[in-house]
């Protein structure tokens, strides 16, 4: 928590997670909440999470899961408003991906949507964590990927730093496609250094 999804189609089932439909009300909820969740520091406070990056809530049909197909002006102007003021405004230390895809790409590899967006254009500079079994669908659910070694490398290349709810796909699948030659160790240091400096705050 918190959810920062802009609510617009009330048939998707999870609206009344959400705190409504206008950009403006879900950010300002949302800075509220990461500062009373985060405190002034993180040695006194809980990491609040923010989720779900990004346009999760407006899936195709109203249904949870589905392709998001939203031009790139109305992802920026109505559903990215909320982030950027959580990091901005309150300094949001972790962020969930969405289970969707965008253009054809799940949240969960997407190096637009998770590092040159979030990290490059928001700034953001903490962890970002798997929505529960991102990593494994994107072989068992999207099938971008031909297994559970790709799958481990398109997420953590795309900046995704921590598989929820256990360690599947960035086990022994990962260790593999780094012992190929498949990955580069480097980024397992990137991902392991953010959590890592999360624990000593």
């Amino acid at each position: 928590a918190p959810v920062l999804d802009v609510a617009r189609d009330p048939r998707w089932g999870r609206v009344e997670e959400t705190f409504g439909e206008d950009p403006y009300l879900v950010s300002r909820m949302g800075v509220a909440y990461v500062r009373g969740v985060q405190g002034a520091s993180l040695t006194n406070g809980v990491i609040a999470t923010a989720k779900h990056f990004m346009g999760y809530g407006a899936g195709e049909g109203g249904l949870n899961w589905a392709p998001s197909l939203l031009p790139r002006r109305e992802l920026l102007e109505r559903f990215l408003p909320p982030f950027a003021a959580a990091i901005r405004e309150a300094g949001l230390a972790s962020v969930m991906n969405g289970y969707q895809e965008i253009d054809g790409i799940p949240c969960g590899a997407s190096k637009w949507l998770l590092d040159d967006l979030l990290r490059g254009r928001l700034g953001f500079d903490g962890v970002v964590v798997a929505d529960y079994f991102t990593v494994v669908c994107l072989q068992s659910y999207h099938r971008i990927v031909a297994d559970k070694s790709g799958a481990a490398a398109r997420s953590l290349s795309a900046g995704l730093d921590v598989e929820l709810p256990t360690v599947d796909c960035y086990g022994e699948p990962l260790m593999q496609a780094i012992a190929r030659g498949e990955v580069d160790e480097a980024l397992v240091d990137r991902s392991v250094g953010r959590v890592l400096r999360q624990k000593f705050a």
